[in-house]
């Protein structure tokens, strides 16, 4: 006996189930996945893109002369004595403290005239201080060389160098500065840090700059 069929109407039409592409159902998943894999290159690129690779400030260390006496011939009785000014300028943005203090001699021509005392002092990224060093000698004026040294240097360059070595022991460092004995103050010169080690035989020497 046949069955009497009757003509589908569009509203059974929605309610019969829809074959699956299976094409978009694999589009879909790999534009998922294409995403999920380029997007995280697309940030990593981002930020490469707009990174700051400026290398951080460095902090800077300076010695001006303030004061000395003792080095001419009028004053050959006189102790050799330097007051002198140590500043330490630690810019915002550097990743470290500085830190300052122990033994500080002056010498000129690689001669030791004066010795005196740093303060211990760490300075923040940030951060700024100055300190004074009063460094002394029990000798008297300078030897002829060295004056004779002294006074065609200030003729020829109309000022003299010294050197004032600063030896942290406490922070692992030493600090070379080479200060104008005249007109200094005007405008200081940058230091030089150097890194101290300690040694087989215990001493502590410079091994880099």
């Amino acid at each position: 006996m046949e069955e009497n069929l009757l003509p589908c109407t569009r509203d059974d039409e929605k309610l019969l189930p829809r074959r699956q592409n299976p094409m978009a159902g694999c589009l879909v998943a790999g534009a998922v996945t294409a995403i999920f894999l380029v997007l995280p290159v697309v940030l990593i690129i981002q930020q490469l893109l707009f990174a700051d690779f400026t290398p951080p400030p460095r902090p800077e260390t300076s010695v001006v002369v303030d004061g000395f006496s003792g080095l001419d011939g009028a004053a050959a009785h006189v102790p050799r004595a330097f007051n002198l000014s140590l500043s330490v300028d630690n810019p915002r943005g550097s990743t470290f403290d500085v830190c300052v203090g122990g033994e500080a001699a002056v010498l000129y021509d690689g001669v030791p005239l004066a010795t005196g005392l740093a303060e211990d002092r760490c300075v923040p990224p940030g951060g700024a201080w100055r300190g004074a060093i009063h460094a002394a000698s029990g000798g008297v004026g300078l030897p002829p060389e060295l004056a004779a040294l002294m006074a065609t240097e200030k003729r020829d360059e109309g000022d003299v160098k010294l050197e004032v070595r600063l030896i942290s022991l406490n922070y692992g460092w030493y600090v070379r500065c080479t200060p104008s004995l005249v007109g200094g103050a005007a405008s200081p010169i940058p230091c030089t840090g150097h890194i101290l080690k300690d040694q087989s035989d215990g001493i502590r020497r410079v091994i880099r700059d």
